[in-house]
């Protein structure tokens, strides 16, 4: 790949962009690499040397876990396994039953580098996609090292493609007792997803949409407007770790990282970045103390590194590109993107908190206050007034949960008590909690942003919205008896 020479400054010494990527571990390709589909013939083929280095890496002979390029290494990067409210000691009893007392380089490494997932403990939220591009970057990295295939790619899980293969986990990773693909194959993964049925069957809408390519800013920027980053984090990433495990699985942050289809699904999670950023408007942030945040990894020679979320914005200038990029809707964003103004609340909740069980629940939005002397308007009429550049969204703040359900939530609008087989017609959105067990170590608020303008706008033509809504939570599944979860305030804004 020719790079034009650029450089960074290092104390008082100018370091050419080659030799800076060097040190911090990203070796320069001779030519850009693909990434490919995973049912590609390509993606096959990586597959095979991907299932060859989860073999090795698990084994502990080859690679002892104390080793960074062992499987269950790379695994704690993420996080330590264990319940999320006891984070700090889980880590601190690993350590101590891996390394023992003893100091040693690889120990001080798994200090620095266990349970730095971001941003799901409470960490600024826009370094989500950053992080997970060093992590996949690196663990491609040592793919390549400890299978001695310099050309190995990670390919991609497109769960969200058209068609039968919507939401179907690769065949190469259900294949229990196969001498190839069988390390791939992990048996905590939901009923029917290592038998082929899609992650999304049975769902009233799809879970697996790509709305967050819709969005014009990468970060948030008001409670309605939630930029890229967050809406691609809470929605389609959470519900496919939720969709795919069960809670010793994708389906719980410590437990993620140790199924082989976690850096598949995030390597596509990296792609959807690469298409968002195909539009020259939908820009990164470029603010210093984003961009000078260091994360530290252990490249493919198991050796520490310090990258900045700065080397990794450009993934044209880490040597890869992939095979497809997905489209991009609205098809342009505006050259100048004015911060968004405070929203206006037209409904709300009343109740500080709203507890959701094992059934459907209903919280009634009750009309914003009117100006005085005025009755408060109808809904339906604020939206027949809507004002043409301005949207209507669905607000549902601060989700927590005391352990993780298991299951994903449904957001209905106005859903009538007997909708029958229509009830998909009142549907809003998707809602997981993979994200939501971090309040009990203080971290940021999970809330999600759903675009009602189209479903309000029939719904008002169907005469079903009055001075007040009413909002119907249900789960899809049976959600675990410890988990509790609630949500905060449900409010509709205009933005």
């Amino acid at each position: 790949m020719a790079l034009t020479r650029r450089s960074f400054v290092k104390g008082a010494t100018i370091l050419p962009f080659a030799v800076w990527l060097a040190e911090e571990g990203w070796a320069q390709p001779a030519a850009v690499v693909t990434r490919w589909d995973a049912r590609s013939a390509q993606g096959i083929a990586n597959l095979k040397i991907y299932a060859e280095a989860v073999t090795k890496m698990r084994n502990t002979a080859m690679y002892p876990e104390k080793n960074p390029r062992s499987w269950t290494f790379q695994w704690y990067t993420h996080q330590v396994k264990g319940l999320i409210q006891n984070n700090v000691q889980n880590k601190a009893n690993a350590i101590q039953a891996i390394y023992g007392a003893p100091s040693s380089a690889w120990k001080s490494l798994a200090l620095e580098m266990w349970n730095t997932c971001q941003a799901h403990l409470g960490q600024p939220e826009n370094y989500f996609l950053p992080w997970h591009r060093m992590y996949v970057l690196y663990i491609e990295q040592i793919v390549r090292k400890v299978t001695a295939k310099p050309s190995f790619t990670l390919p991609y899980w497109n769960y969200s493609v058209s068609g039968a293969n919507h939401g179907v986990l690769p065949p190469q990773f259900r294949m229990q007792n196969d001498p190839t693909f069988g390390s791939l194959y992990v048996d905590k993964r939901n009923p029917g997803v290592n038998n082929g049925t899609s992650i999304a069957a049975g769902q009233p809408g799809d879970p697996l949409n790509l709305d967050a390519l819709k969005q014009c800013k990468y970060g948030f920027t008001s409670n309605a407007v939630q930029g890229f980053n967050q809406t691609l984090d809470f929605g389609l990433h959470g519900n496919v770790h939720v969709l795919t495990g069960n809670t010793q699985n994708m389906g719980r942050v410590p437990w993620a990282a140790y199924d082989p289809i976690f850096y598949l699904h995030h390597c596509n999670i990296d792609r959807l970045w690469a298409s968002w950023n195909a539009d020259a408007n939908r820009k990164n942030p470029n603010d210093a103390a984003f961009t000078s945040k260091t994360f530290v990894f252990a490249n493919g020679d198991g050796v520490r590194v310090t990258p900045s979320i700065g080397s990794v914005l450009s993934y044209a200038a880490l040597g890869y590109r992939y095979d497809r990029l997905e489209p991009l809707t609205p098809a342009h964003c505006p050259a100048v993107s004015v911060q968004a103004a405070a929203t206006r609340k037209l409904v709300a909740s009343k109740v500080p908190r709203i507890p959701l069980g094992p059934g459907p629940v209903r919280a009634s939005l009750e009309a914003a206050p009117s100006p005085a002397g005025q009755a408060s308007v109808p809904l339906g009429d604020r939206i027949a007034h809507l004002n043409p550049d301005h949207r209507l969204y669905l607000v549902v703040n601060d989700l927590q949960t005391d352990a993780a359900p298991g299951t994903v939530y449904h957001l209905y609008l106005e859903l009538p008590p007997h909708a029958g087989s229509a009830w998909t017609q009142y549907w809003v959105g998707t809602i997981n909690f993979f994200a939501a067990e971090h309040h009990h170590e203080g971290g940021n608020p999970v809330s999600v942003s759903f675009d009602i303008t189209d479903l309000a706008k029939r719904l008002k033509a169907q005469g079903h919205l009055g001075v007040k809504a009413e909002l119907t939570i249900a789960p899809a599944g049976t959600p675990a008896s410890e988990a509790k979860p609630t949500v905060g305030e449900v409010a509709l804004h205009e933005a």
